[in-house]
């Protein structure tokens, strides 16, 4: 085969591995984002088991400084009452006594179910907590694997391109320049085989005389149809062995 058909063979191959690796790190802030929602989605009830209880604990804290309030309006009236002077001043502190003392009966019951319901999600959050945890801990680990994997990619990727620039030194400046205009023009896949006196390329028929001169692999031939460079790929020989 023509030195510089296997030369040029072997840079269309850097360049698909280049191409890969860069869709690769290209790719890693979709990956790690689509790993966070499927841990999301994994733990959304847990989630929300956790906020109905961050709620309910914020809901009592409410009350109880409420209760608090009220506690300190029944202390006050409590000495209205004492400092009276007249029926009208004992009357309204009596009233006012009295609603305070309803209004803490109330909030007293409510934070009492306040207490009994944080009890009983909070140990629900507890029993799940450690489950939550280590799948967390398992998508960190994910997230750096696919990180660190990404690293590499990046330095494979500059070793390539320094083989890269090797292999294009190597060619006359007409065949780097067919191979790199042509690379451009069909995705990066400057060659495609000739099989069965066809293009693979474009699928298109080779003239007979062009095809057994690729099959030769003396010279370069590009496609008419495509312009992509074609090569020809022995099969290789089985040798049989007599028993």
């Amino acid at each position: 085969m023509n030195p510089e058909l296997s030369q040029l063979l072997a840079l269309q191959e850097t360049d698909i591995e280049i191409k890969r690796l860069n869709q690769e790190i290209i790719s890693l802030p979709e990956r790690q984002q689509e790993i966070e929602r499927q841990f999301a989605e994994s733990v959304k009830e847990f989630l929300e088991l956790k906020k109905e209880f961050d709620d309910a604990q914020a809901e009592k804290s409410r009350l109880e400084a409420t209760l608090n309030d009220e506690q300190n309006k029944l202390n006050k009236f409590r000495e209205d009452l004492m400092k009276a002077t007249n029926q009208r001043e004992y009357e309204t502190a009596v009233r006012e006594i009295d609603v305070a003392r309803k209004a803490i009966s109330s909030l007293e019951t409510d934070i009492l179910k306040l207490m009994d319901k944080c009890e009983k999600l909070e140990a629900r959050v507890s029993e799940r907590s450690p489950e939550i945890e280590s799948r967390r801990a398992e998508v960190d680990r994910q997230i750096s694997e696919t990180a660190a994997s990404v690293a590499g990619h990046r330095e494979r990727v500059t070793a390539l391109k320094a083989d890269r620039e090797q292999k294009l030194a190597t060619l006359s400046p007409n065949t780097r320049a067919t191979y790199e205009r042509v690379s451009k023009m069909r995705n990066g896949l400057a060659l495609a085989e000739a099989r069965d006196s066809m293009c693979t390329g474009c699928r298109m028929k080779i003239r007979p005389q062009v095809f057994n001169d690729i099959r030769r692999g003396e010279a370069i031939f590009t496609c008419e149809n495509c312009g992509r460079i074609l090569y020809f790929k022995t099969e290789p020989q089985i040798t049989h062995v007599l028993p």
